[in-house]
């Protein structure tokens, strides 16, 4: 069978920033809340010139040209968001139009475009559905886009406030590709009904989150993703790709893992919490039982009852500070780590943003390793695909350059920030940090015949 994956990928990032030190300060907040506690250092924020259409635009324009990829290469153009910009009309109509600026009119009339939301997992979803396609041997072309793109935006003063961020990951999907291969059915999915732990109901651009009890959001994502976990353990054993060793779990033998990145401090507590559930029936478990005591007694309770208790989160604290647990952390998902930690949560593009941040930042020969996706959306879904390093991915790692860029961004006084997270400056007028690059130039007024609609100009 022919191997299908990602071919390549480039992150993009709005080239502004807050310090959430400096925040944390004008919030009379103790910055380590923020920078430890929470584990987001800075955080990304669009200019009011760049949207969520804009940032996939020129996320795709720098990824085609990076590589030389022409329009005709391409069938498949997928836009997955949970913030998309309008309730009809799909985002990727903006991406084709702003790309034929370049491309030519009708440049991409023959692709296939869609826009896709479940929260923070329709990225994952689109990637694994795009894949599905090529091997299913129905792409008439040599590759599929998908381009997923958020911003992450909260309330001021709001405890969500310092999870902020924005990016776009285009991703280049085709056979026998050059970064990693998708193993396949080697996947697992959770999928449950969860009202009220995050949602933006009525065209909210910012969102509701806890609004039925206390750390709700934060459980549902534990939760979800043991399901999804579990449940890509029972296909990973069916398909016999592994054998387990008398003190082993499937989690020993993933090499490197890159959750759906909220914040740090979610991801290391949702791979602890694998790791309880997967090691307390192994023989190492009496070691680590000895050094912090049993787990605590769940009956009468549900999984997200249980994973909001004080007694589970003071259990899984202990676990987290082992000194062994830590070196585990280190091996297997701190690379994917340090990119999310100056970019901030960008919704579904943040699993790629941390997927980026394993290329770039791990010590590690990566060639034939595996690496495990594990995405999550609020409502809630969790989805855990293992792909396979490419021998060839050094290629494709060469180019990425994401930290490079990250460090050459411009911080922004918290009085600016306030002033572009209200949505009052015109994209008119405003500065272009770097090109090339898409930028919104116009906003059709409300109550007008041009509300809503959006114009864009390519910047050389």
């Amino acid at each position: 069978m022919t191997s299908v994956g990602i071919d390549a990928m480039y992150i993009h990032t709005p080239e502004l920033y807050v310090d959430t030190t400096e925040l944390a300060t004008a919030r009379g907040e103790d910055p380590k809340h923020f920078t430890d506690g929470i584990g987001i250092t800075k955080f990304a924020i669009p200019p009011a010139n760049e949207d969520q259409a804009s940032m996939a635009a020129t996320a795709a324009y720098r990824l085609l040209e990076t590589y030389n990829i022409p329009p005709e290469e391409i069938f498949r153009i997928d836009t997955p968001t949970e913030s998309g910009l309008d309730a009809s009309r799909a985002l990727v109509s903006d991406v084709v139009g702003m790309l034929e600026q370049v491309y030519g009119k009708g440049s991409l009339s023959h692709v296939l475009g869609y826009e896709q939301k479940f929260a923070c997992v329709s990225g994952m979803e689109r990637f694994l559905d795009s894949s599905a396609w090529f091997a299913a041997g129905w792409n008439p072309r040599r590759y599929a886009l998908v381009l997923v793109t958020d911003i992450a935006k909260y309330e001021l003063k709001s405890k969500e406030e310092p999870t902020q961020g924005a990016a776009a990951a285009a991703l280049l999907i085709g056979e026998d590709p050059r970064l990693v291969k998708v193993i396949p059915k080697a996947v697992g999915s959770g999928l449950r009904y969860e009202q009220g732990d995050f949602k933006k109901p009525g065209g909210r651009t910012i969102a509701l989150v806890d609004t039925i009890g206390k750390g709700r959001s934060y459980a549902a994502y534990l939760s979800e993703m043991k399901q999804a976990w579990l449940n890509f353990s029972s296909a990973v054993r069916s398909l016999g790709l592994l054998q387990l060793g008398r003190d082993e779990s499937l989690v020993d033998k993933i090499d490197k893992a890159g959750f759906h990145n909220p914040h740090k401090k979610m991801v290391l507590s949702a791979f602890a919490s694998l790791l309880i559930h997967e090691w307390r029936t192994l023989p190492k478990w009496s070691r680590i039982a000895d050094a912090i005591g049993q787990e605590p007694n769940r009956s009468g309770t549900d999984d997200v009852e249980y994973y909001m208790s004080k007694e589970y989160n003071d259990y899984r604290r202990k676990f987290m500070a082992l000194p062994e647990i830590s070196e585990y952390f280190d091996k297997k998902i701190n690379s994917s780590l340090v990119a999310p930690e100056i970019v901030g949560n960008c919704y579904a593009a943040s699993v790629f943003v941390g997927f980026d941040s394993i290329f770039e930042n791990d010590r590690d020969d990566l060639a034939e390793k595996v690496i495990t996706l594990c995405g999550y959306g609020s409502g809630s879904h969790a989805l855990i695909q293992a792909t396979r390093v490419s021998e060839t991915y050094r290629e494709v790692k060469s180019k990425l350059d994401l930290m490079n860029r990250l460090a050459r961004r411009r911080k922004v006084s918290i009085e600016e920030y306030e002033t572009l997270h209200s949505g009052t400056p015109s994209p008119d007028g405003q500065p272009v940090l770097s090109t090339p690059r898409f930028t919104l130039s116009k906003v059709g007024r409300q109550d007008t015949p041009e509300e809503g609609n959006r114009e864009y100009a390519f910047m050389k």
